[in-house]
């Protein structure tokens, strides 16, 4: 696999040829393409790689039966291991604001550019070992309960998968947090099943693409919308075409605003409040909005048992940065 630069910090990862099932396809090789990376404050910079099944391994690292996991899967044509990537960031809070296990999974041998579509065939691949993976922990006296099981990108779409794999072997996961979930081949239509509320206790997804790279459709018991839910987020013409990336404009950066606001919530747990609003399928329109939530790590388990919409959402039981 090769590595060519975007843009310094932002890698993106691709390969001359996919892996998959592809009559033009490398194997996929399940424990060398799919890697769990362990992160604690013991070892914030080096992570230790654990495997399906090695309860030695297991037990000699620095995995706390007692604290919280954070597990992280990351979107399409990037890594786990990437400098200012989504998922180094994302441990960089989780290991500041407190004592956390941080697994990253790294599956960018089946994500790389310019294979989207193969890396959709690999989704459910990747998210049984991950759900394999979850089950081992579980069987080893890890309490289902600790579990946060987080995606960006085609990363929610694999932790949903995951979440419903896990629920057909009788374990349910607390919470799964969807950071702008894609709609490349993932529109209604297209018979891909994805993220829903049923694939854990709490479900909670925030948009900041809808329409182009991120998927508007409401699929948790709590949908997000900051700025509407749709490109541009603010900050975004002004960030690119301050770098010369004018592409990144329409593609990228409103994507990614999705992690780059659940990493400022780890940080600061109420940095985004919200309206909680009532049901609508008019899209910018909010009826009777009321106060009372946040978006990101403090989104209340409690949401979904009212609805929750804002002045610029729609669907069903959301809120949006104010």
């Amino acid at each position: 696999m090769k590595k060519l630069k975007q843009h310094a910090g932002s890698p993106i990862f691709y390969s001359a040829a996919p892996r998959g099932v592809c009559s033009n396809c490398c194997a996929i090789r399940e424990r060398k393409d799919i890697k769990f990376l362990l992160y604690t404050n013991k070892n914030p910079q080096n992570p230790q790689s654990l495997y399906l099944s090695d309860e030695r391994r297991l037990s000699k690292s620095n995995f706390d039966l007692q604290q919280p996991l954070a597990f992280y899967i990351h979107g399409f044509s990037e890594s786990a291991t990437g400098d200012k990537q989504s998922s180094q960031q994302l441990k960089d809070a989780f290991l500041k604001s407190s004592n956390y296990n941080v697994i990253l999974v790294d599956w960018s041998p089946m994500t790389v550019m310019p294979w989207y579509t193969n890396a959709v065939d690999n989704l459910p691949v990747a998210a049984r070992f991950i759900a394999r993976f979850l089950r081992f922990l579980v069987a080893n006296g890890y309490q289902t309960r600790h579990i946060h099981l987080i995606g960006f990108s085609l990363g929610a779409e694999v932790a949903g998968f995951a979440g419903k794999q896990l629920l057909e072997w009788g374990i349910v996961l607390p919470r799964i947090t969807g950071l702008d979930p894609p709609l490349p081949l993932f529109e209604s239509n297209s018979g891909n099943r994805h993220l829903t509320q049923t694939d854990a206790r709490f479900v909670d997804v925030i948009h900041t693409d809808g329409g182009i790279l991120g998927n508007p459709e409401a699929m948790g018991h709590a949908d997000f919308y900051p700025n509407g839910g749709r490109a541009l987020q603010p900050g975004c013409a002004r960030q690119e075409i301050a770098n010369n990336r004018w592409l990144n404009i329409l593609i990228g950066c409103s994507h990614q605003r999705a992690w780059e606001y659940f990493v400022e919530s780890i940080n600061n747990p109420y940095a985004f409040p919200v309206d909680k609003c009532e049901p609508t399928n008019e899209f910018g329109r909010c009826k009777e909005g009321n106060g009372g939530a946040f978006m990101g790590m403090a989104a209340d388990r409690s949401i979904h048992l009212s609805t929750s919409m804002s002045e610029e959402c729609n669907g069903k039981k959301k809120g949006q940065k104010q």
